[in-house]
């Protein structure tokens, strides 16, 4: 599959990465062909945008189409949630808009990336793309898109490898995770402890792109029962990640200097932004709002019985609500998940994908019996054809060869009664003839005209000692 997804146009190199295996979910395909590669290639690889090919320009550099297509599948997207996503080492922003294309306007999308040059190719690509603001706020680049489909893309200049757990937006956790460029896996280990429990990475390590999950605390009993293949245990990882191997790769490794420690900062709670928040926190602060807006002194319908007594009116004013939400962030008000929960979630997916797989082998197989059946069809036209053409060859052959030999027959004929002209002597010219047609040279042609005159004049001395001798019994007797 790799590097045969070359394509004059984006439509004809995503056909291939479908065609190849490299994409198989529908929305990633769709997002594929939304955002157009051509926006994002380093300045003056205009004419290789499409090809499956790493391209590079100065600091600007954007990975195989392929191998971008393989991380993304991976990272197990769903279209329309409110997922947030890091981007480790953003570079043009080609992932973070097809992974905000898919994710939708109810998503958070963060990048981080070290060099001026790439963060402005980046802002420009992402503008090109579709219509775009940029909003500057010290390190940070927002990319307010037009529509209201896209959400916003945030650019912050920093080192990937120094990004603080403790401050902002890292110390709730991210759900995905992309890293850009290659690190080691310490340098791993200390990137995916940026995963809240369930969240997905992928990335390359050394050189092999590598999928991490975040399971959660393991129990005793399972910990001991991890062999010493285990992955994650290889990698570095902790008893709560496992990992999984993708393929072969080779990248650049990620930049370590200059060390910027890098915060990414979280959003404060508005009625604004709610969207951005899981639906655990919009139901609880929406019951919350609508709490404060009771009446103190409700009426009742009926006279209830002491269990069923309650006053639904919060006693704090909504402002005071607003202030308190303003300080939680977004997973406040999700139920806490253990090990058993998370495994489940991820053996349901496991299971929705294997199903997936299984549909798609048989429809693949059902392809090839058709492809089968397809080809012995042709083979047997084939073989009609071939005979028919071979009996047409057979008797163009035969028609020629007749031809050739009344031809080289009449040849013979005419250089007889050359020969033979002058002197009336036409014997046994059949038989000359037949020994001329079956000649090729002219050379034989001229051994067997000489035989012939020799033959004619030992028939001429056989004659006149035939007479001689008979004079001479005569004259005997």
């Amino acid at each position: 599959m790799a590097w045969r997804s070359s394509g004059t146009n984006n439509t004809e190199m995503v056909d291939k990465l479908k065609r190849f295996g490299v994409i198989t979910s529908e929305h990633v395909e769709g997002a594929f062909r939304r955002v157009d590669r051509k926006f994002f290639v380093p300045a003056g690889n205009d004419t290789l945008a499409h090809s499956d090919q790493p391209l590079k320009e100065g600091n600007v550099h954007i990975s195989a189409p392929h191998i971008y297509g393989s991380a993304i599948e991976a990272l197990d997207l769903v279209p329309g949630s409110c997922t947030s996503f890091l981007n480790v080492g953003s570079g043009t922003g080609y992932v973070s808009a097809i992974v905000a294309d898919i994710l939708g306007p109810n998503s958070l999308n963060y990048g981080v990336e070290l060099h001026d040059d790439v963060i402005g190719h980046c802002k420009a690509s992402l503008a090109k793309w579709r219509g775009a603001s940029i909003n500057e706020n010290g390190n940070i680049s927002t990319v307010n898109f037009f529509d209201d489909d896209t959400p916003d893309i945030h650019i912050i200049k920093g080192n990937g490898l120094n990004i603080l757990k403790s401050e902002g937006e890292s110390v709730v956790g991210y759900d995905r995770i992309y890293i850009g460029a290659a690190v080691d896996s310490t340098e791993l280990t200390n990137i995916s402890k940026l995963l809240s429990p369930g969240g997905i990475l992928v990335g390359p390590v050394d050189d092999e792109l590598v999928k991490v999950i975040r399971t959660g605390v393991v129990a005793q009993g399972l910990e001991d029962d991890t062999g010493s293949d285990d992955a994650a245990s290889l990698s570095g990882l902790g008893a709560d990640f496992t990992s999984q191997l993708l393929s072969g790769v080779r990248f650049a490794p990620l930049v370590m200097l200059p060390v910027i420690y890098t915060v990414i900062p979280s959003n404060v709670w508005s009625p604004s932004i709610r969207r951005f928040y899981p639906d655990e926190h919009r139901c609880a602060s929406m019951a919350l709002l609508m709490c404060s807006n009771s009446a103190i002194v409700q009426p009742l319908s009926r006279v209830p019985t002491p269990d069923e007594r309650f006053n639904a009116a919060a006693m704090l004013p909504k402002s005071i609500w607003l202030e308190i939400l303003s300080y939680t962030h977004r997973r406040w008000f999700a139920p806490e998940q253990n090990e058993t929960d998370i495994l489940k979630r991820r053996l349901m997916e496991e299971r929705a994908k294997t199903a997936k797989a299984e549909r798609a082998r048989q429809e693949a197989e059902a392809r090839c019996l058709a492809a089968e059946r397809e080809r012995a069809v042709y083979r047997l036209l084939a073989r009609r054809w071939q005979s028919r053409l071979n009996a047409l060859l057979s008797q163009r052959h035969e028609s020629e060869q007749g031809e050739s030999e009344q031809y080289q027959h009449q040849a013979a004929e005419d250089l007889i009664n050359l020969l033979d002209a002058g002197t009336g002597q036409n014997n046994n010219s059949n038989a000359v003839m037949v020994q001329i047609s079956d000649r090729s040279s002219l050379a034989e042609l001229r051994s067997i005209i000489r035989g012939r005159d020799i033959n004619s004049e030992d028939e001429e001395d056989s004659a006149s000692e035939v007479e001689d001798g008979g004079i001479d019994m005569e004259e005997d007797h």
